[in-house]
Formats: C-alpha cells, structure tokens, sequence
C-alpha cells in the first residue's frame, strides 16, 4: 500500500462559485485499520493466474478501495471530533447506530452535490423536483417495488408544496428546506423518520441550524434547515485527499498514460 505523501494538505483555493472559500489547512489524520494488506494478499492468492497485469490490475483495484475508505474514515472522524465539542457521542444516536455511517453519508452528499453541480436556484430546484417525482412515480409503477407505496407518495412533491419550497429557496437565495422536505428527497436513502431523527442529531452537534424569515408566510410544521457549511466542505476535502492519495500510488508512466 503506498504511503500518503509527508507534511499537511496543500493549501486549496478555488475562486470559481460554489467553492470561492480556503477549502483546508488542516493536516489530514487518518486511522489505518487492521486487514488491508491481507485482504490485498488474499485478493492475489486467489485469483486464478493471468500474467503480471492481472496481479497489477487487481493490486490496484484494491489500493484504490482501501484509499476511498481511508479518506471516507476520515471524513467520519472529523464529524465525530466535532460532535464531541458539544457532547459526547453516546448523546447522537442516529448517527452512532449500527447504519449512522451510511445515514450521515447519504446526508452530507445530498448538501454537497447541490452545490457542487450548482443546483441551488428556484428554476434549478424545481428541475430536481421534477426529477424526484418522476423517479417515485416509475419506481411505484414497478412491478418489483416492494416498499412502502403510501411512504413514497407521500414523498411526491405536489404543486402546492413545489411553490412553497422554491418560495423559500427564492426568500435565502439558497436550497434550504423543512425537515420533512429532507426526509422525502431523501426517502431513497433512508426513512424520513431517520431523517428526522438525523437532522435532530445534527442540529444538537451545531452542524445544522434553524433558519427563520419573517418573509415566508408563518407554518409551524415547516421548520426549516440549514447547514453551516461543515459537513459539506469537510466532505469536499475527504475527496481532494482521495484523489491526492490516488494520484501518489501511480507511476509517472501510469500518470503519462492517462494524460495522453
């Protein structure tokens, strides 16, 4: 397994919106855990022989996997130490539960690929919507859909709801929505009663908060969220220090062959 470069990451700036902001000047730590190697060692043995470029092709394979999880370990680690300034960790359940990983995963790549495929305007928003409520309707249609119809309906974004929505993303110039918003845009992932459960945990941690805009017509049920930027840039770093450390393990002819 090739080692991670020396010294901290490198000082990133990048003026282009959504990422006009000094991503990171922390040095990375990461946790190795036990087993990559013999996985890797295991992977080789089994494979039935094919030459030295197999061996190669499998060996990075897995080089390539264990680098996605060191860098993704690490964006778990970062969370959890800042969780830990407000209260300890047995105090956030969800995200410590058997699926939090996953649930927290799914959570922050939601805010992140909003931004960093610039789907933040009303129009933009009202595409995706578009695009959700499509993808719920074939889903229901199958003939192999197997969970909750009345769950997934319930998830249909209708008209009404659609303009109060971008109403909001118009009033913050920003995609912010209610709880239960997030729990159906992201019914695929995970119930919206973990969800909520979710956005509960973050919010105790100080990674979410509550936006309020005496602008948008009073509701009590849509309580609305916000991140303050945390997860999603510190899940952008996680991916810069992935593809730093994928870029590290190649050779200079591997490196000249994929420019080319």
């Amino acid at each position: 397994m090739p080692k991670p470069p020396p010294g901290p990451l490198h000082l990133i700036v990048n003026p282009d919106r959504p990422y006009d902001a000094y991503l990171t000047l922390r040095k990375a730590e990461l946790t190795i855990l036990d087993g990559g190697r013999d996985m890797v060692e295991t992977g080789l043995s089994d494979t039935p022989e094919a030459g030295a470029d197999g061996r190669d092709s499998l060996l990075r394979a897995f080089e390539t996997v264990e680098i996605s999880l060191r860098s993704e370990n690490w964006f778990f680690e970062s969370v959890r130490r800042k969780l830990e300034k407000t209260a300890p960790l047995s105090e956030f359940p969800t995200i410590m539960g058997a699926n939090g990983h996953d649930y927290l995963l799914h959570f922050t790549q939601f805010l992140f690929f909003l931004k960093a495929l610039d789907c933040t305007s009303a129009d933009q928003i009202a595409a995706f919507i578009a695009s959700h409520n499509q993808k719920l309707e074939d889903q229901i249609a199958s003939p192999d859909f197997s969970k909750s119809e009345k769950e997934y309906r319930k998830a249909i974004i209708r008209p009404e709801r659609q303009a109060k929505i971008l109403d909001t993303i118009r009033t913050f110039n920003a995609p912010i929505f209610a709880i239960y918003e997030y729990g159906h845009l992201l019914i695929d992932d995970m119930s919206p009663k973990t969800t909520e459960k979710l956005i509960e945990d973050l919010r105790y941690g100080k990674l979410l908060d509550r936006r309020i805009d005496e602008r948008i017509s009073a509701d009590q049920k849509r309580v609305l969220i916000a991140s303050n930027g945390f997860l999603e840039d510190t899940y952008r770093v996680s991916l810069l220090m992935q593809r730093r450390l994928i870029a590290a393990s190649l050779s200079d002819a591997e490196i000249s062959t994929a420019r080319s």
